[in-house]
This record gives C-alpha cells, sequence and structure tokens, in this order.
C-alpha cells in the first residue's frame, strides 16, 4: 500500500522545525573515560607515594611529613636483653667492610643505615653493624639545632691500635643524644682516650653505625650512636656524667658528618701507619681544640661506660 504523497516530507519538517537534536552519547562515554583513568592515576600516585614514605622515613621530607602527621615510631631506648642482634667489629675490619664500597654504594648504604635506626631496627635482616675499639678524643662539643641530633654531645675521635698508637684510617664520630641541652662541662676533652666496648669494659653498650663517610681516598669517618642509653661517665676525676636518651626529633636536612675535618685525620704521608709519628694530632693537641680551653690537654683514659 503506497503512503500517502507528501507524508515524509511532512514528517521531516516537523522533526525539523521543533528544533530537538538527537542526543550524542559516544561523547560522554569520552569524558566518562577520562575521568575515570584521572582517578586511577591519582589513586595509583597515591598509593606509591604512601608505601615510598612510610618506607623510607631517613629522607628528610617523608620524615618531616610522617612527623606532622604523627606517624613515626618513636626512637627506642634498648636494653641488654632487647638490643638489636649484630655483628661487632674493630675500627680494621669496620674499615674493610665499607672501604671497597662506591660512592653510590655507600651512599645507598648510609640511608639503610638511617633507615633502620630510625624505624628501631625492625626488619631482621637488616643487622646493625657495631663497633669496638679504643679512640683518641680530637675534639667534642655539645650539639645544636643545626646538627641531625638537636641535643647532647658528640665527640670527634680517632682510632688506636692495640699498641696505643693512632690508626688514623678510621675517624669516628661518637654521638650521645639527651633530652635536654649538654653544658659545656658534660663533654669529653681532646686528648681523652674513648673505650667503646672493648675488653677494657664491663658493660657493653653497642654503638651502632649510621653514617660513613669517606674522608679522603683512605680515610672513613664512622658516625656512631650507642643504642644502651642511660649515665655516661664523662669524667670520672671530676665525677661530670652525661645521661643520654633516645632522640625525640632528628634534623635530617642537617649533614653527616656531625663534627668538621680539623684536627681529624690529616691527609698525607703515613695515614694508617702505625710507625708514623702522629704529627697531626700532636698538633691538633697543642691549639685551642675545645672554645674556652687552649695549650696543652692532659690525656685522661675515659672509658664510655652507662649506669
Amino acid at each position: 500500500m503506497n503512503a500517502p504523497r507528501g507524508s515524509m516530507s511532512r514528517a521531516s519538517s516537523k522533526d525539523h522545525n521543533s528544533g530537538q537534536a538527537m542526543p550524542k552519547t559516544d561523547g560522554g562515554m569520552f569524558w566518562w573515560t577520562i575521568g575515570i583513568s584521572v582517578l586511577i592515576g591519582m589513586a595509583t600516585f597515591s598509593w606509591i607515594f604512601s608505601i615510598f614514605v612510610f618506607t623510607h622515613p631517613e629522607t628528610p621530607f617523608n620524615y618531616s611529613f610522617l612527623e606532622k602527621m604523627n606517624r613515626l615510631e618513636e626512637i627506642r631506648q634498648f636494653d641488654e636483653k632487647s638490643v638489636p642482634a649484630g655483628r661487632t667489629y674493630n675500627p680494621k675490619d669496620l674499615y674493610q667492610k665499607f672501604y671497597t664500597l662506591s660512592d653510590r654504594n655507600l651512599k645507598d648504604n648510609n640511608a639503610l643505615l638511617r633507615r633502620n635506626y630510625i624505624t628501631n631496627y625492625k626488619n631482621k635482616d637488616e643487622k646493625p653493624f657495631y663497633l669496638s675499639g679504643r679512640f683518641r678524643v680530637v675534639h667534642a662539643r655539645p650539639l645544636t639545632k643545626g646538627d641531625v641530633f638537636t641535643t647532647g654531645m658528640v665527640a670527634r675521635a680517632v682510632a688506636m691500635t692495640d699498641d696505643e698508637r693512632e690508626y688514623r684510617n678510621v675517624v669516628v664520630e661518637y654521638v650521645l643524644p639527651t633530652i635536654v641541652d649538654a653544658k659545656p662541662e658534660q663533654q669529653f676533652s681532646a686528648g681523652d682516650l674513648l673505650d667503646i666496648d672493648s675488653r677494657r669494659k664491663k658493660r657493653r653498650l653497642y654503638s651502632s653505625v649510621i653514617n660513613v663517610e669517606r674522608l679522603n681516598e683512605d680515610v672513613l669517618v664512622f658516625t656512631v650512636v650507642p643504642l644502651l642509653y642511660g649515665e655516661h661517665t664523662v669524667d670520672a676525676i671530676k665525677g661530670i656524667t652525661l645521661t643520654a636518651a633516645p632522640p625525640v626529633h632528628l634534623n635530617l636536612k642537617a649533614p653527616l658528618p656531625i663534627t668538621d675535618n680539623s684536627f681529624g685525620a690529616i691527609a698525607g704521608p703515613g695515614v694508617g701507619n702505625p710507625d708514623m709519628e702522629p704529627a697531626g694530632i700532636l698538633t691538633a693537641l697543642d691549639s685551642p681544640a675545645v672554645p674556652g680551653k687552649g695549650g696543652a690537654v692532659p690525656v685522661r683514659s675515659t672509658v664510655a661506660t652507662t649506669k
């Protein structure tokens, strides 16, 4: 049956005159796809960012972020029963352990050492490196807000051999953090002999390495913190002690090592040679190593002990 003449044209004219556009579903799907993709990307970034922040608290930004969010675990005060298991090295063995590392590997190891300290050594696969031996103090000073540890005392010392000669390949920074600022007299003096977990001690301190710096081709500087805090004897003759405690806050934007290289292991002939006369250190002892204290400094035997 034939359709009435003009019916198609009238229908088309009606649709055209009505001004109603046909819906376009393909454009809406495009923007929905873009929006969902953006949301997925943001969720993925947030997930990766969160993992990185929580697993790398040794990074200054991450540490500051976690501290503001109150998501940092307090650095723990260990005792002899709970202290993390690790290997103890004498200065020469510790030097051999790190000397062969490239600068890149040393940087990566330092990040891991700081991470383990901040997280209280929860990763059982990463054991601490403990330092043991006798050291001659070169200079010492109270810690400030510009240091990684903001309160307490730090001493820079050079390693000694069993026959009391200087082993200048190894320089140690011995850090004693405290709750309150240390007084000027609560610090070691240049020339003091510092025993760290040596045979002369009755109690171990478990001084853990948190940073290793290559001073020059032959010299390494080790920053160590005793995991057993408590009261430390600074001057047994005068009865001066310093009560160490886990740090409440770390300034990770500050550099490591903490102390400068003045009066440290002097580069040049004889570095690391026990038969070489320690002229560099003797020169330091004839100079004012501590503000307000000048002239020759008497040598005291100071055993780092806790009560």
